[in-house]
């Protein structure tokens, strides 16, 4: 916030890119590095269950969210688009799961599973939700 007001700002954002990056790199080549390739092989109707509870699961809870606050069909479209991932939070939780019993190694390693699938889906969500907004416009 203090950043953000400052004549500043643009310089350090421009700097702080490379890192900014080169964490990203670290985050994606550590989730590659725990994923279980058995989860894809054997797991494939689970993970494809997952995959759908978390993309269809949380695009339609964003949807239903954004168009109770009276926005409108095609900012609710890209909202659920945004959120139809689930990312590095899901991993704390999974691994907070597995060290309190709650949460066996398959279910941890199918929630990595589905999130790195649902990662790989998002450009194509926002695509259909960029396609459903340009046919709701055009029928009405």
């Amino acid at each position: 916030m203090v950043m953000a007001e400052s004549p500043f700002s643009h310089r350090a954002a421009e700097e702080s890119l490379p890192l900014r990056e080169a964490f990203a790199v670290l985050f994606f080549v550590s989730v590659g590095m725990l994923l279980d390739p058995e989860v894809l092989l054997k797991d494939t109707a689970v993970l494809l269950a997952t995959v759908l509870i978390i993309v269809v699961g949380k695009s339609a809870a964003a949807y239903g969210i954004v168009r109770l606050f009276r926005r409108g069909h095609h900012t609710s479209l890209r909202i659920a688009a945004s959120l139809s991932q689930i990312g590095e939070f899901s991993f704390i939780l999974a691994g907070l799961g597995m060290s309190l019993g709650l949460l066996s190694a398959r279910g941890q390693a199918l929630i990595l599973a589905g999130s790195i699938v649902s990662i790989l889906f998002n450009p194509m969500m926002f695509a259909l939700a960029e396609r459903f907004s340009r046919r709701a416009q055009a029928a009405a």
